[in-house]
């Protein structure tokens, strides 16, 4: 009984196998360089995913206020800094009166501040005999929802008609 022996490889096989695996190692490890992650280039594209993303959010969010009839909500340091400021009525002194004619700053006396509640039907007044008070803390004042008119007096004591109202929430 005779066995055979595999046949050597020719010469061009010999060459042709390491060549071919070559080959293959240089092209994966090209793919490969390729696929590797540019550091940069990721946090920039991912910081700007997430900038589209919420500027997207908060235009879906502005439009949906919208629909609804609402404005959007005040930033959460504007609302503190609004329940902390105190509230103050201020108005400026008449140039004019009633009538049209010119009214000198030394002919007003002072000013007459009224106001109630708006579910009380009776106003209450507040007196200032001072032309240059034009401001008037709040701050002492139950809460509640309150309409505010001031009137001016000149120095003969002539009242004029109050200004339109003010509607103020002290909470």
């Amino acid at each position: 009984m005779m066995i055979s022996l595999p046949r050597p490889p020719s010469l061009k096989a010999r060459l042709l196998v390491p060549a071919m695996m070559c080959a293959f190692v240089f092209g994966m490890a090209g793919l490969l360089s390729g696929c590797q992650e540019d550091k940069r280039a990721s946090k920039l594209d991912s910081q700007r995913a997430s900038d589209v993303a919420d500027a997207r959010l908060k235009q879906a969010q502005s439009n949906l206020l919208a629909t609804l009839g609402q404005s959007e909500p005040k930033a959460k340091s504007e609302q503190e800094d609004a329940s902390v400021a105190p509230r103050t009525l201020a108005w400026s002194a008449p140039m004019t009166r009633e009538d049209g004619s010119s009214l000198a700053h030394g002919q007003i006396s002072g000013y007459r501040i009224y106001f109630r509640l708006k579910h009380k039907d009776s106003f209450d007044i507040i007196s200032l005999n001072d032309a240059n008070t034009t401001r008037y803390p709040l701050e002492g004042m139950p809460p509640g929802a309150y309409e505010f008119s001031i009137s001016t007096v000149d120095v003969d004591g002539l009242e004029s008609r109050r200004s339109d109202p003010v509607e103020v929430n002290l909470i």
